[in-house]
Order: C-alpha cells, then structure tokens, then sequence
C-alpha cells in the first residue's frame, strides 16, 4: 500500500528538520540569549504555546495518517471514518447523502483548526512583545540627563533592554509560527486527500 504513512513521514521529517535548526542555534547560544534577554518571558510563553500545538499537530497527523490507511486499503473490518460515511450513507438519498459529505469535510477540518489558531496566536505574541519591547525601550529615554554620563549610560541599557524584547519576541514568534504552518498545511492535504478518498468510495459504493 503505497500510501500507507506517507503523510506522517512527510511530517516527521519537515520536523526533523525543524529539530536540527533548534539544536544548531541553541548550541551557538542564541536560545539562551532570547531567553534571557526577554525580561517579560513572553519568548518562553511563545516557546510554551509552539510546543503545545506540535503536540496537537503530531497527535492529528498519526490519526488523519492512520485514517488515510483505512480509507486506502477500504477495510470494513476497522473502525474508521470511512466505514462510519459508508454504513450511514447507504440509507440515505442523494440530497442527505451531500450533507453527510459536507458534515464529513466540517468535521475533518475542525479536527485541525485549532493548529492554525495557535500558529496566529504566536504571530500575535510577537507582535505584542514588541509594542512592549519599544514601550520599554522608550521609556527609558529622557533628553534632560544628556548632560550627566550615569544617567545616559542608564538610558541606554534601557533602550538595549527594550530592543533585545523586541526583536527576539518578533523572531520567536516569527520562525515558530512558520514551522506551525507548516505542520498544519500538511495535515490539511491529508485531510483533504481522506476527504476526496472518503468521497470517491463513497461513490463507487452508491
């Protein structure tokens, strides 16, 4: 069966991938840096979330990749999404039928959804760490100390402190959602694929 976990290979190597770009900038310092130069912890909250949703992505690409199996092999011994469409489907008419076929493609997509969101939600925490980072960046500066080096030297620590949470929440944010996006692009072919599988069966068994 030539389909049998193709999708979860594709996965688990865009993963692998991901994986050895994490280990490569961690063992440069760039990790601890982040971490450490956030002083509003919004990077370990992105870093918390990201992880969150890779655990989600992975659990769903094993199902949608095990259902992808059933739907391919067309086994009416399993328990599967295919064999659930076939046994309702096959009391009803063509205009129930169409909305069995609708309520299956809802409830395939909703099974995912929640991967997007979660990658937007981090986009948005970025974005957020930054009008912080500036906030903080900003409030630290004052024309009137020019004159007195402690005070300006005070300013400028503040305006570094300001700057390193901006840009790393922004490139946390940035990078992590990408590789979420990614994940969930490819559940979303699959999910896709089961769903034209499901279809298609659906037809020849009518």
């Amino acid at each position: 069966m030539k389909y049998k976990y193709l999708l979860l290979l594709r996965y688990s190597l865009v993963n692998a991938l991901g994986l050895v770009f994490i280990i490569v900038i961690y063992s440069q310092g760039y990790l601890n840096k982040a971490i450490k130069g956030d002083v509003t912890n919004v990077v370990v909250l992105i870093i918390f979330l990201f992880l969150i949703g890779l655990t989600l992505a992975s659990i769903k690409a094993f199902w949608i990749s095990r259902e992808l199996n059933h739907a391919y092999s067309v086994q009416t011994n399993n328990k599967s999404m295919l064999n659930e469409f076939l046994k309702k489907a096959e009391k009803l008419d063509a205009s129930s039928r169409a909305n069995l076929v609708s309520s299956i493609k809802i409830n395939i997509s909703v099974k995912i959804s929640n991967i997007k969101f979660i990658a937007n939600i981090l986009v948005i925490l970025g974005l957020i760490g930054t009008v912080i980072g500036f906030i903080i960046a900003l409030s630290g500066v004052d024309g009137s100390v020019s004159s007195n080096p402690e005070e300006v030297g005070k300013m400028v620590a503040s305006l570094v402190k300001g700057m390193s949470v901006a840009l790393y929440t922004t490139l946390a944010g940035s990078i992590l959602s990408v590789w979420l996006n990614i994940c969930y692009q490819i559940l979303s072919n699959g999910a896709n694929r089961l769903t034209s599988r499901i279809i298609e069966v659906g037809e020849k068994s009518s």
